[in-house]
């Protein structure tokens, strides 16, 4: 079985408040961070979390309908994330929906960004077939990473997650669990089924979506399933 990855998700105000943070989450095991840009006051010192990241960085600047911490004008969003981009962050998440994403994701190629392309849906979870429907699209516009999140309204919700895991884990590169209470399974054993990674929170209740879980609590349940994590 491929090692367990987990990528811890910060969110903050200023930039200096980071830098202890991704140290700390390297500490306690961490594959990947994520950095929410939309939680950010200012980008001003972005180059400096490069430097001194001492994990891969994910770029996120979520759209406030995708679950972002606030609003913001899409042009200066894109450019926001773009500008983290060109700082050298490895990873970028970019919205399905993103205007003109044919664009966004070029300009990311040409970084040598790797785009992960993120679908969320805040209603429930789609049949399989309607979210095989979104893989796809995501891999035609260029996703080196697909990301499709759902909200578990019923424990089936989760299987759903898992059956597309187990479906297209073993050919490429898939995020996907439920978001919510009633996900939590599908956010624990998503990596067993075939994800790629999955999310937590650096401490309890300072998660960046609902049903995220920390990442000492996370590492718990892995070892009372006797699974391995990459450390």
């Amino acid at each position: 079985m491929t090692p367990i990855k987990i990528c811890v998700s910060l969110a903050e105000r200023r930039i200096q408040d980071l830098i202890p943070l991704m140290e700390e989450a390297a500490e306690r095991g961490a594959s990947l961070i994520e950095v929410r840009l939309d939680y950010l006051e200012s980008l001003n010192g972005v180059e400096r979390l490069v430097r001194e990241a001492p994990l891969p960085l994910i770029a996120t600047n979520r759209r406030f309908d995708q679950g972002g911490f606030r609003r913001q004008d899409e042009t200066s969003r894109i450019h926001n994330l773009l500008e983290a981009a060109e700082a050298g962050f490895q990873y970028a998440d970019v919205e399905l929906i993103t205007d003109n994403i044919g664009e966004v994701m070029s300009r990311l190629k040409s970084l040598n960004v790797k785009p992960i392309v993120s679908f969320h849906d805040f209603n429930g979870t789609p049949k399989l077939e309607d979210m095989e429907r979104i893989v796809e699209s995501q891999l035609r516009v260029g996703a080196e990473i697909c990301k499709l999140i759902t909200t578990a309204r019923k424990f089936e919700d989760n299987l759903s997650c898992l059956n597309l895991l187990s479906k297209a884990g073993r050919n490429l590169k898939i995020v996907c669990f439920a978001m919510g209470g009633k996900g939590l399974i599908s956010r624990v054993l998503a990596p067993i089924f075939g994800s790629h990674f999955t999310y937590a929170s650096l401490i309890e209740g300072k998660g960046t979506a609902p049903g995220q879980i920390s990442i000492d609590n996370l590492k718990r349940i892995y070892d009372l399933l006797g699974v391995n994590r990459c450390m």
